[in-house]
């Protein structure tokens, strides 16, 4: 077997394999004996057939496609091991030819971080504070809790709690094409390609309590002054359009009708601050104290989000100044990460990817276009803080590794025992640690940033386990085929 190998600019590498004429006839002989156990061939028993009669019977093209993959298999993982290469996932065969047998791979390498000259990194930090304007609004929601409702025979007015019955649509388009009959005219290129608006249901709530307050959103901007002046069992049908703004935003832009119908009609009156109502908010033994508690629990609210976005622009600034490099296989598994989140994230809502797909009108390739960005983004951001990791010396013991998987598993209640079982394979605990390490580096880059600069340990040793890429897999997979497919063309033949 002669092996040559050439580097491509995109952390892979491509290898060509040449074997010897016998090695493919042998490999083919191997595959007919193979092939000769799954079908059952006339006079003679499974397995027991000779070359010649399962060529005969399920055809040379098909005998050598089986061959190839059996080849394709073990020759990928010779060649790994025989060039000690360092790769992150399956290769892929790009090209088979057999005059003379040459096989071609392209294998994802290790990818390549350079850190810039992030001990260098300076950013200032601005301690959080708590305006007054805050605090009020603050206290303001408290009071609202306590707010008494009374019924009243009158249309509603903004301020009062309406109870309603509320059925929305909003008006989606969809990229399925239109039907066509044999008499209708053909219509034209451009309006082939339109979307077509369809009519998809947001809600149907019965019996839903409405604080008619025009800061309130729900169930969209701006339903709080339509429903305004609604008298008990009136009908009404609300149109708006949601704001181009709006945090959902698969209804950004979009048009939506609510059939409302009027239940109950409540006035809302708010209780005057003083200390005895301060001291039923909870334990507290004054309005005085009531102010002060809650301003010190909104300055360290405060302060958690302060330092969160420190973290992340202290990150950012690393990792704008890092160069990073890795193959394309990294890349469509992140994407593929992020679909699968995105699923999940919509079963939990009872929808699912194939739902989300047919309400945005979006087809399989325009979803993994608007979510390569951010992958991107994420595996560059993942791809630094490990190097981080590496170039900072940074560790993590075993017992940390136990005490993160217990406080997680303390969180499933019930399910603890379960959960701590599945969190006991090497992919688990590594992943786990991984996280930890990752909490570590944006810790030493917030120090940094602040101008601490920690010294780095003594050691140069380096933990393998904190890179968060694939293990290599055994086997390539096949990109394209010499043949048709063994399995569906052989089953043909035995036919």
């Amino acid at each position: 077997m002669k092996i040559e190998q050439q580097p491509l600019d995109t952390c892979e590498v491509q290898l060509k394999i040449e074997l010897e004429p016998a090695q493919i006839d042998e490999a083919k002989r191997k595959a007919a004996r193979k092939l000769a156990q799954r079908y059952s061939i006339p006079g003679f028993r499974k397995g027991k057939a000779p070359y010649e009669i399962v060529i005969r019977h399920l055809g040379e093209d098909n005998v050598l496609e089986a061959a190839v993959e059996d080849l394709s298999q073990t020759l990928y993982k010779q060649a790994l091991d025989e060039l000690d290469l360092d790769a992150v996932g399956p290769g892929q065969m790009t090209d088979a030819q057999l005059d003379p047998p040459v096989f071609t791979y392209t294998v994802p390498l290790r990818p390549e971080v350079e850190l810039g000259n992030y001990r260098d990194v300076r950013l200032g930090y601005v301690e959080a504070d708590v305006t007054e304007e805050a605090l009020n609004e603050s206290l303001e929601h408290m009071r609202e809790y306590e707010a008494v409702l009374e019924p009243v025979d009158r249309p509603a007015e903004l301020g009062d709690v309406i109870t309603v019955d509320v059925v929305g649509k909003v008006m989606m388009e969809s990229a399925a094409p239109r039907e066509e009959s044999a008499s209708a005219p053909a219509p034209d290129s451009e309006s082939e390609t339109q979307p077509q608006p369809t009519e998809e249901f947001l809600m149907d709530d019965k019996d839903v309590e409405v604080l008619l307050d025009p800061k309130l959103n729900w169930p969209a901007p701006g339903f709080a002054d339509k429903v305004a002046g609604m008298k008990i069992d009136e009908e009404r049908r609300v149109e708006l359009t949601f704001p181009d703004d709006y945090p959902n935003e698969s209804l950004r832009g979009k048009g939506a009708h609510f059939e409302v119908i009027c239940k109950g009609v409540k006035s809302r009156s708010l209780p005057e601050w003083d200390d005895e109502l301060a001291k039923s908010l909870g334990n507290y033994e004054s309005l005085a104290d009531l102010r002060a508690k809650v301003r010190e629990a909104l300055v360290a609210q405060a302060k958690r989000r302060a330092d969160e976005e420190y973290a992340k622009s202290a990150v950012d600034i690393v990792v704008a100044g890092a160069t990073v490099k890795y193959p394309k296989y990294l890349l469509e598994s992140e994407i593929e990460d992020m679909k699968e989140d995105l699923d999940r994230r919509l079963r939990e809502r009872n929808l699912t990817l194939e739902d989300y797909k047919k309400i945005s009108g979006v087809t399989d390739e325009k979803l993994r276009e608007d979510l390569e960005p951010s992958a991107r983004e994420r595996l560059r951001r993942s791809l630094t803080i490990s190097k981080v990791i590496e170039a900072e010396r940074l560790t993590v013991g075993d017992d940390e590794v136990e005490g993160r998987i217990d406080l997680m598993s303390a969180l499933f209640g019930k399910d603890s025992d379960r959960y701590r079982k599945m969190m006991q394979t090497a992919n688990a605990r590594r992943s786990v640690r991984f996280d930890l390490l990752s909490e570590q580096a944006v810790k030493r880059v917030v120090a940094i940033a602040k101008g601490e600069n920690p010294p780095l340990p003594a050691t140069t040793e380096i933990i393998a386990e904190a890179q968060p890429v694939d293990e290599a897999a055994p086997a390539a997979e096949l990109d394209s085929a010499p043949a048709p497919a063994p399995e569906s063309a052989a089953e043909q033949k035995a036919e």
